[in-house]
């Protein structure tokens, strides 16, 4: 058994498309479960007639409470052995249920597969998949691509930082209590799968394309997020307690600090600089000197000569000699480049 879990918010225009392409898969031993979080759209409306057409589906209604807690309500409502992931505007292949469901990966902890993300495209069942193996001995290797995402084949298309396009063992979720955390607004996808992987003790990477992420333009990566300069700063804390609670960090500790690097230009880029960001330039002065204090940022920028590519090190440059116009003219370019590159 298959646990689908889709939250669901406000996606009535993309909402049908993507619990069809649940139905039509190849594998059909699953369970949806539509975690509707307060919409306020004709979602619930689209959400109880499909319930009401096939009993595998099941509707959760729920106050608004953000994405983690309708992921958590779903895990903790879902009677699957493997959970999976959909968010409501996004859909999957026909074969991505069938390869989860394939007797020879059942003892495995999780599988990771790849994905398609581009504004327009199409999806279906692929060529068998280049498939490899990860033990207690080489997991390490898939954790640090958590913290700097590389492609485990040349080919690649893995978002190591999503919960889709993956397939969770509820098992393990619940007997480490893994779920994500509602303290967090933006990267808690990132904190679950560090979880998550931390006490995974075997995995397979599966080089097929099963999901696309569909981009458009009220996708919640592209929208403005004011505070996430405290968001960040409690996701990097969050994530140097899990890796020292599973002694990981001093193993970790290069990709940690270049994570910590990432996080300090996207908070500069995404936030304080954001052109969206309403702040007198007096303010976003003092949002970066306050920055400076955290601690994990002043340790992670003893490492931006060796570490990310070549803007990233200037734009934190010119931020470590607290000159800030520059850092500001940076990051705006950034945003402006980042975002018409997202959207191609």
């Amino acid at each position: 058994m298959i646990s689908v879990i889709i939250p669901v918010y406000n996606t009535e225009q993309y909402l049908p498309r993507c619990i069809d392409s649940v139905l039509a898969s190849a594998y059909q031993e699953f369970e949806i479960l539509l975690v509707n979080d307060g919409s306020t759209d004709h979602s619930p409306d689209i959400c109880r007639q499909y319930a009401g057409k096939d009993s595998r589906i099941r509707l959760i209604n729920q106050k608004n409470q953000g994405v983690s807690a309708a992921r958590n309500r779903g895990i903790d409502a879902s009677t699957g052995d493997w959970i999976v992931f959909l968010d409501s505007d996004d859909r999957i292949s026909p074969d991505f249920l069938h390869m989860v469901a394939q007797e020879e990966y059942q003892e495995l902890d999780f599988l990771l597969f790849d994905f398609i993300r581009s504004a327009q495209g199409t999806l279906s069942a692929g060529h068998p998949p280049e498939t490899i193996r990860y033990t207690a001995d080489t997991m390490q290797q898939l954790i640090r691509r958590i913290l700097v995402p590389q492609p485990l084949t040349p080919d690649g298309s893995t978002d190591f930082r999503t919960p889709c396009a993956r397939a969770y063992k509820r098992s393990v979720l619940n007997r480490f209590s893994i779920r994500f955390s509602p303290d967090l607004s933006i990267g808690e996808d990132l904190l679950f799968n560090l979880e998550y992987q931390l006490r995974a003790a075997s995995a397979a990477y599966l080089s097929s394309p099963v999901y696309f992420y569909d981009i458009h333009m009220g996708s919640s990566s592209r929208r403005y997020h004011p505070g996430l300069q405290t968001n960040h700063a409690s996701l990097q804390r969050f994530i140097k307690t899990a890796l020292e609670n599973c002694g990981m960090f001093s193993a970790l500790e290069d990709d940690f600090y270049s994570y910590a690097l990432e996080n300090l230009s996207y908070v500069l880029i995404r936030d304080i600089f954001s052109p969206l960001n309403p702040k007198t330039c007096l303010k976003k002065r003092r949002l970066c000197s306050e920055m400076r204090k955290n601690e994990i940022y002043r340790q992670a920028m003893k490492y931006n000569r060796k570490s990310g590519i070549l803007p990233r090190r200037i734009l934190i440059f010119f931020f470590r000699i607290r000159c800030y116009f520059i850092t500001g003219l940076i990051s705006r370019i950034s945003y402006w480049y980042l975002g018409r590159k997202e959207f191609s």
